[in-house]
């Protein structure tokens, strides 16, 4: 705990407003409560993220003691992920000796996603920590046969889908095919204890976006990410359906140069393996595929007790189903998704190294760990290969010492220190790697809407490539989209003297450069379009209105997106009105239009 907590607070301020899209809606929340409320980009109220506000909620809190700076938004991050470790250990050590305990905690702690989001502010810690205490409060009610544990669970996940939606749902399957399986209650009584769970589930789930949905128009933001102005259309659309489905026609996969796609989708059950995520999560990917056939073979002969085997088949089937669908889903997968399976790959390290050691005694037991340890060690030398800042050096030592902890631990050995050293040799050797990752995740400054674990890959053709050309305005549009563009110092003192009269100072797209205007200069800014430029919001004749009604001082044009296909047509319809109304300044290379004088001459043809 103490080493990740330095890990996890080291040189924290580097990232400065990290994603500033949710740092914007926490600034917002400030301001004012119908903005925390709703989650709202802005203050004006015009639009909200397209997620829910609970992890803005308690950032906003945080802000609201330590101010709005890099620290008051990411330390709610690192405390939430440190919890989250500290419940790794207790529920492994509960049912488990304190070696397995320990291999878990470290795995998930040292975990490079982990790393990474635990000094980012994302709204994924939360949900993952809530994920944790929902499977360990359902083991709790499946080992006591308990329906209060189990009522408790649905209220976490509730509280989950309001941090990110169907994502806090991953666990679910595991959660109740446990119940079901081991639950010392009668047929009836287990489905009918699942049944008031999720309705509790259910409700808590519902709540918040019924109340948006029930809410008129007129009094409150324009749902982001999704089209009908609906939260429950955000929740089975863009933060559902469309999150697993392929989708052919996806504006923003077309958008990506041909060379970065080694295919029309990397969707399979390698995905997770490749070049673009195995730095994040792959470094013992192949070690927990493993353990998880070590834990099924044990479960089927009946050589764990009920205890141990409720642990191990939620751990197992948490890890499975996970696995299985972020392989697969669309096109919308983001590398930070891969947060959800750090802690049941962790929690299945834990077991299958303890299963493995137990399994020392006989020779085929031995067999087994040998060549598990072996493949190991091999696939994790590949993930060394994946960076050019990964010492080759640094790999061949630790894939050698694996080996040769590897082959002590083929024969049995004449003294048992002798096996608790292999034992101990290997764990060490397999957490090298991912602690190297997480050491120069730490070091690199973090921002945006993709941050990224490790570094660059050697091959020029992947996504941290991608990214890493974007935050260099190579190509301009995707450092728009991904990062945002800050206001020259001209600018933000022009909008900084916006009359106070207007609601908005400004009004911008995309969604990452509007927040960072509003982030910089201090006062609302609108977001034209939302977090893409995607969003029907506001239509012309709304924008038309407020600029009536002197509610918007300028626009800031952004030409390089207005060059992007898919832009919402409303934003097209915004921007096309402004250039033929009213005249623009050039304030430091950038077009701006002041909304409230208008054109004098006719507009360029």
């Amino acid at each position: 705990m103490l080493s990740t907590a330095f890990l996890y607070l080291w040189k924290l301020d580097q990232n400065g407003w990290a994603n500033a899209f949710y740092s914007a809606a926490v600034q917002s929340g400030e301001h004012n409560f119908t903005a925390f409320f709703f989650g709202s980009s802005d203050w004006g109220n015009s639009i909200t993220v397209d997620k829910p506000p609970l992890s803005l909620w308690v950032m906003g809190l945080s802000v609201r003691l330590l101010g709005l700076n890099s620290w008051g938004l990411l330390i709610p991050q690192v405390i939430i992920t440190l919890t989250s470790t500290l419940l790794i250990f207790v529920l492994m050590r509960r049912y488990l000796p304190a070696s397995a305990a320990l291999i878990a905690t470290a795995v998930f702690a040292y975990t490079p996603i982990t790393v990474l989001l635990a000094r980012y502010n994302n709204p994924d810690p939360l949900m993952v920590l809530l994920m944790i205490t929902a499977l360990y409060t359902a083991i709790r009610a499946t080992e006591t046969g308990r329906l209060k544990p189990l009522l408790l669970t649905g209220g976490l996940l509730a509280l989950g889908f309001l941090t990110k939606q169907l994502q806090a749902f991953l666990v679910l399957p595991a959660i109740a095919i446990v119940f079901l399986l081991f639950a010392q209650l009668s047929w009836r009584k287990r489905f009918l204890g699942l049944s008031l769970a999720g309705c509790v589930m259910a409700a808590g789930s519902l709540v918040w976006p019924l109340a948006v949905d029930l809410t008129p128009a007129q009094f409150r933001p324009f749902v982001g990410g999704s089209t009908s102005n609906s939260m429950m259309e955000l929740t089975l659309g863009y933060n559902g359906i469309d999150r697993v489905v392929q989708h052919a026609d996806d504006p923003s996969v077309s958008l990506i140069p041909q060379e970065f796609k080694s295919a029309d989708s990397d969707a399979g059950l390698f995905r997770l393996l490749n070049v673009n995520y195995g730095q994040e999560i792959g470094w013992l990917l192949l070690a927990t595929l493993l353990s998880c056939l070590a834990i099924f073979w044990a479960i089927a002969k009946r050589r764990l007790d009920r205890a141990e085997a409720i642990l191990a088949t939620a751990a197992a089937l948490w890890f499975v189903s996970t696995y299985l669908i972020l392989s697969f889903m669309s096109h919308g997968f983001h590398s930070y998704y891969t947060a959800a399976l750090a802690p049941p790959l962790a929690l299945c390290l834990g077991i299958g190294a303890r299963l493995l050691l137990s399994g020392a005694k006989t020779i085929g037991g031995r067999v087994w760990i040998t060549v598990s340890l072996v493949a190991s060690f091999i696939f994790a030398n590949a993930i060394w290969r994946i960076s050019e800042v990964f010492p080759e050096w640094l790999g061949n030592i630790t894939l050698l010492v694996g080996l040769l902890a590897a082959s002590a631990c083929a024969v049995r050995a004449p003294w048992p220190w002798l096996q608790r050293g292999a034992a101990v040799a290997a764990i060490g050797a397999l957490l090298t790697g991912p602690v190297f990752c997480s050491l120069v995740t730490v070091g690199s400054p973090q921002s945006g809407s993709d941050p990224l674990s490790g570094g660059l890959t050697r091959s020029p053709y992947t996504l941290s490539r991608f990214v890493a050309g974007a935050k260099d305005q190579d190509p301009a549009w995707v450092h728009a989209l991904l990062t945002g563009n800050s206001p020259s110092l001209l600018l933000r003192t022009r909008l900084q003297a916006a009359p106070a009269t207007c609601t908005w100072a400004a009004a911008t797209y995309p969604g990452q450069t509007a927040a960072l205007f509003q982030l910089e200069v201090n006062r609302a800014i609108m977001p034209l379009g939302g977090f893409a430029v995607h969003d029907p919001n506001p239509t012309l004749k709304q924008f038309q209105n407020w600029v009536a009604a002197g509610q918007i001082c300028y626009l800031v044009e952004q030409p390089e997106q207005l060059k992007v296909p898919g832009n919402s047509p409303e934003v097209l319809a915004i921007q096309n009105w402004v250039a033929d109304t009213f005249q623009a300044e050039d304030i430091a290379g950038t077009n701006v239009y002041d909304l409230v004088k208008p054109r004098t001459n006719p507009p360029p043809k």
